[in-house]
């Protein structure tokens, strides 16, 4: 029954939010075959003041998997991900918490006075948010790049799997951190601003301190919410960055535990 209301009290914002992710994708640039000699050449123009390890990176680029990678996961999913995130973390209150006012409160009301703990409704909530923002990064990610490989593209599906979880998992702290801005203010908005606000600020610093380009080579530090779900170190070296990845989730969690504790020690 709660894993069944918390889709029902997610779904319209679920489908919307898929729904323009897939429009982007259908009017982006994935149906047109990228010019990579084109890129080479762009490249060619920073190579002198380029070191060994970033000389290699940029080989890397200039493929079709550099290209997918460089484009979408890089820098459009994240950027689009993001946000998203943060919008459907709200959900986890606004219809399941009496402390929201009006017909919202109600199911509130009615959530908390059933024979369960007040923990269980929002742990499911929140589980049934994060398996649908895994399915946001997925389903475009793979119609991203089967668009790719319908142009001529060689890009491998697994990759693209790998990229979309390692974005989203990674990402679980923009909706665990989310979750507790709700629990704080008791408000969507402020809870959206403050959200989305600090997510653009973690992706600001890099962008300050390129030689290059943005959109061409990426330094997060490895502990960085925006290094592991970007996927570099899995594009760059074929490895999956556990130690962030791990260090991500664990975090999450530790947002997500103190904001069901404060949850349950509020007095409605």
């Amino acid at each position: 029954m709660l894993w069944r209301k918390g889709w029902w009290e997610t779904r319209w914002e679920f489908s919307t939010l898929l729904g323009l992710t897939l429009l982007l994708v259908a009017l982006h640039e994935p149906w047109e075959q990228p010019d990579l000699t084109r890129r080479a050449l762009w490249f060619q123009r920073y190579e002198p003041e380029l070191d060994e390890n970033t000389r290699r990176f940029v080989t890397l680029l200039i493929t079709y998997s550099g290209y997918v990678w460089n484009r979408w996961f890089g820098f459009y999913l994240p950027l689009i991900w993001s946000p998203c995130a943060i919008m459907m973390a709200t959900t986890l209150i606004k219809s399941s918490c009496p402390m929201m006012k009006g017909p919202q409160g109600a199911a509130g009301f009615f959530t908390s006075s059933l024979p369960v703990s007040r923990r269980k409704p929002l742990l499911t909530h929140s589980a049934v948010v994060a398996i649908e923002m895994i399915l946001i990064a997925l389903v475009p990610s793979l119609m991203y790049t089967i668009a790719i490989r319908l142009t001529g593209g060689e890009v491998p599906l697994g990759s693209t799997v790998i990229y979309a979880l390692l974005l989203a998992l990674g990402g679980m702290v923009l909706v665990a951190f989310t979750f507790l801005l709700m629990i704080i203010f008791n408000s969507q908005w402020k809870a959206l601003t403050i959200g989305i606000f600090i997510a653009l600020a973690l992706r600001l610093p890099s962008h300050l301190s390129y030689r290059l380009p943005a959109s061409l080579h990426e330094e997060y530090p490895w502990w960085h919410i925006y290094h592991v779900m970007s996927g570099e170190t899995y594009f760059r070296y074929g490895r999956i960055p556990w130690l962030g990845l791990l260090a991500s989730l664990a975090v999450s969690a530790l947002i997500m535990f103190a904001a069901v504790r404060i949850y349950e020690r509020r007095d409605f």
